[in-house]
């Protein structure tokens, strides 16, 4: 009775506004036209025969007439939704008035999700009525078709090609095998036309999602979705913590209004207004000419299995492993005496257990000197502690604190507490002596020498010096002197290490571990935060869907737990893992010093510090490298080259502090020289263009210029007045140091062809320019050292070579892996993914995989080439080995 109400007032309310509503019964793949006007309205029925209702619906709709604000209006029904359209519509600039849609499909006459409904009669038809009404005064013509989506399924392992314009996005389906968790979906395409991917889901709590998403801002809103030009990826689970598809999903293929969305440049603007405005033309935008459309491949693979999974991981911690297992071969191996003769220090030691008075007596224990390069092995030196009187009576030497200027370096103001044995002699003097004589200033640097140890080679004064007279020798040395005196900043002819070694071991060594101690205070309150926000973005991709915010690798990024790229995380081991390998190194090292000490006349200081700190900058940058890979993009890129800028000026401090170790660049400084740089690739990031070009090619060019006479100069010059004039005469004269100015002429050659290369090309990729010019100037300064040893007849010991050889076989593959990338945050998400790559190592890891791995045996072997390549120097003196 009720319902025979209702439909008398629906018909009295049809009457009464003078609507007239026509219901027609059509049938599906044929073209119908209609005639639609504010009177006249339609209500189609599409019943679809046995072969159709296997497939859903797709609806083509054409209007002539209307506009926007008097549109015409189409509503669908299915059993599981309704939706409306309207005709036009505006799509970015342009007025479209046609449109295409895919319409809900339940999959089979019975509920596919549930038990059957009570709702589902016997009698039910599969199809979808259509309700068509217009608000325009003038009659619009309608034509329509609907016809089966024959080929809206895709298969597993098999390639379907779609075509979908701006209007009609093309919709298909993919139902999950029995026994199948996860399947890969790869897009393809040979045009660049713009166009987004969004992947919907087939139910939600058992109920069929209606309707689909098929316009841009509903697409935008809830699915999963990235912007494609010519190919994408995603990997899509049965169970997932954020994307369910339990019944399988759906693939929307959209054609985008413009590539604004996926070139970066803004679309052009539509100046019909313009016109109207000079012209006097009133025509709003008109229907384009031809629609935007775009053919895709879309293939659904398999994703690897849990034992996939299990060998690709399982093989990288083997690998690791095995540096661990070699470390603990040698070390056993060394209890063997025909090894332990290859491997073991040729050194002066120190014997700790002599007393001073006894020292003088005792001398140095020689047992051998090999013949090729002269070097004497040593097995027991006793280190002089004490000066002996004329009368035989040890004389007790005053200990005193060092002065800021008792050192080659003038400008050095230490601020450290140590203490050291000091005869009763001014600074003054100790430093005149030595940079008249490099060679006696051994001597005037450690006054506990007697005649009788190995660190004095003076002799008693002759006779006519005592008596006063003036001897050839004399004259000689006064011009010798003068000559010294009368070049720049009266730098000797020829720098040994003795010369700029004055530093007791205690000062050296807090000047080193104070690298370390910075390092891990900068880490800890660089590393947290970055934790932080990285976690933040990892939700913010699950609940937001765009593929667009991070910049994987889309056809080999393996999911895993949280994580959405799990395999370039886990790459990151190898920093870890040999960098603690190598701190534990440094460990057996320091023991084995500290139980047989060596003299402290002989062979490079050690730098244990600021060794160590490269061990620890490298396991940070496996926690920052890590951490970047969880959502990599734009906005945390220098989270990923942050320590590697330190690692690559580390080792260019540590190279230039062997051999000047009293002069060498204190902790803060060199990491406020870092802060700098990681300012400059923010705003390179965020803000470059021509004016930060041209700052940061100044400030580089500058910079290198200065720190190249820093370094020619020996640390005396100063950006002073009196300086640059002293420079500039130098520069003039023959070359103080030959070999020195070479190697600055070929860094400043190449630092300059990277800033002209930045200026002119404007690299949108600035963090990876900088990181370049680091590496390059660190390659260049390892190269220079070991011609420069060559050259000064110093040897290297055969292990030094070896690691040597295994660090290049390291770096050749690691950088041409890391210029060839799989991914390109400085340009847009869809041009980044014209990178991507399938894996190429256990279908697992890919290109950047490898250079994580490689970099980090290539950082190790490279640490140990600065570790072990002076070893052959361990029983020469300082007086003997050069400066360069």
């Amino acid at each position: 009775m009720i319902s025979w109400c209702a439909l008398a007032l629906c018909v009295s309310v049809v009457l009464a506004s003078n609507i007239t509503v026509e219901q027609r019964i059509l049938n599906l793949e044929e073209e119908y036209t209609l005639v639609v006007t504010p009177s006249i309205e339609f209500i189609l029925q599409f019943v679809p025969n046995e072969d159709q209702a296997e497939f859903p619906s797709r609806l083509w709709v054409r209007s002539v007439g209307g506009d926007t604000s008097r549109p015409l209006l189409l509503t669908a029904r299915t059993k599981t939704g309704a939706t409306t359209w309207q005709l036009p519509y505006q799509s970015g600039s342009m007025l479209m008035s046609e449109l295409e849609r895919t319409l809900c499909w339940d999959g089979s006459p019975t509920d596919a999700v549930g038990a059957p409904s009570e709702c589902e009669g016997a009698g039910s038809q599969r199809g979808f009525t259509l309700h068509l009404a217009s608000a325009c005064a003038a009659p619009l013509t309608v034509t329509l078709r609907a016809a089966p989506a024959r080929d809206w399924l895709l298969g597993f392992q098999a390639r379907t090609t779609v075509t979908a314009t701006q209007t009609g996005p093309a919709v298909n389906y993919y139902d999950f095998i029995p026994g199948q968790n996860s399947v890969r979906l790869i897009v393809e395409s040979e045009d660049e036309v713009c166009a987004t991917i969004s992947v919907q889901r087939y139910t939600v709590d058992l109920m069929f999602v209606c309707p689909l998403a098929e316009t841009i801002e509903d697409i935008d809103l809830t699915t999963l979705r990235m912007t494609v030009m010519r190919s994408g990826a995603v990997q899509l689970s049965v169970r997932t913590t954020i994307h369910l598809y339990p019944m399988g999903f759906y693939v929307v293929s959209l054609v985008r209004p413009d590539d604004a969305a996926c070139s970066g440049e803004p679309a052009p603007e539509d100046d019909w207004l313009l016109e109207a405005a000079l012209w006097a033309h009133t025509d709003r935008p008109s229907p384009p000419a031809t629609l935007r459309q775009k053919t895709f491949t879309l293939t659904v693979r398999a994703s690897l299995s849990r034992a996939q999974y299990m060998v690709g991981a399982g093989v990288t911690v083997a690998v690791f492993l095995l540096f661990y297992a070699g470390f603990a071969a040698l070390v056993l191996a060394q209890r063997w005496p025909a090894c332990a003769r290859l491997t073991a220090p040729r050194a002066v030691l120190a014997d700790a257990h002599k007393s001073e008075s006894g020292a003088l007596s005792e001398g140095v224990s020689v047992t051998g000197v090999t013949a090729e390069t002269g070097v004497t092995s040593v097995t027991g030196v006793t280190s002089v502690t004490g000066v002996t009187s004329d009368a035989g009576t040890p004389v007790r030497t005053a200990r005193r604190r060092r002065g800021s200027d008792a050192t080659f370096d003038s400008s050095d103001a230490s601020d450290t507490d140590s203490e050291e044995e000091s005869p009763a002699v001014t600074n003054d003097t100790i430093t005149n002596n030595m940079i008249a004589n490099p060679t006696a200033s051994s001597s005037a640097a450690n006054p506990t020498t007697s005649p009788g140890t190995p660190g004095n080679h003076g002799a008693a004064s002759p006779p006519d010096r005592a008596n006063g007279a003036v001897t050839e020798g004399d004259a000689i040395e006064r011009s010798t002197v003068q000559e010294e005196t009368s070049r720049p900043f009266g730098l000797p002819a020829r720098l040994h290490v003795a010369a700029l070694a004055r530093r007791g071991r205690r000062v050296l060594r807090a000047r080193s571990d104070r690298y370390l101690h910075t390092l891990y205070t900068v880490a800890v309150f660089y590393a947290l935060p970055v934790l932080q926000f990285v976690a933040a973005f990892q939700v913010m991709l699950n609940i937001s869907g765009s593929l667009d915010m991070c910049y994987y690798n889309f056809l080999c990024a393996h999911p895993a737990g949280g994580l959405s790229d799990f395999n370039h995380v886990f790459s990151n081991l190898g920093y870890l893992l040999l960098g603690a390998l190598f701190m534990l190194q440094l460990q057996r090292r320091k023991r084995n010093r500290k139980r047989a000490p060596r003299h402290e006349e002989y062979g490079i200081p050690a730098h244990y510090g600021l060794l160590s700190s490269l061990g620890a900058a490298m396991m940070v940058v496996a926690l920052l490298s890590a951490s970047y890979h969880v959502c990599p993009n734009s906005l945390n890129f220098q989270f990923d080259t942050a320590f590697m800028y330190v690692l690559a000026v580390l080792c260019m401090v540590k190279i230039y502090q062997s051999r000047h170790p009293d002069i060498n660049a204190r902790a803060h400084a060199t990491f406020g020289v870092l802060a700098v740089f990681i300012a400059l690739v923010v705003w390179g990031v965020l803000g470059g263009g021509p004016l930060f070009w041209s700052v940061f090619t100044v400030l580089h060019v500058f910079t290198f210029l200065l720190l190249s006479l820093r370094i020619y100069y020996v640390g005396q010059f100063r950006l002073e007045k009196s300086s640059l004039a002293v420079a500039a005469r130098g520069l003039r004269a023959r070359p103080l140091y030959t070999p020195r100015l070479v190697m600055l002429l070929i860094a400043n050659a190449a630092n300059w062809g990277f800033a002209i290369y930045g200026l002119l090309t404007h690299a949108g990729d600035i963090a990876t320019h900088l990181l370049n010019v680091l590496l390059c100037n660190t390659l260049l300064y390892i190269v220079f050292y070991v011609l420069m040893k060559l050259l000064h007849g110093e040897r290297i010991r055969w292990y030094s070579w070896c690691f040597l050889a295994a660090a290049a076989a390291c770096w050749v593959p690691a950088l041409y892996f890391f210029t060839s990338g799989s991914t390109d945050w400085s340009a847009t998400p869809a041009r980044s993914r014209h990178r991507n790559h399938e894996c190429r190592v256990l279908q697992f890891y890919d290109s950047h995989d490898l250079w994580h791995m490689l970099s980090a045996a290539a950082l190790y072997f490279t640490f140990n080439v600065m570790l072990t390549w002076d070893d052959g120097l361990s029983a020469v003196k300082r007086t003997e080995i050069a400066v360069f």
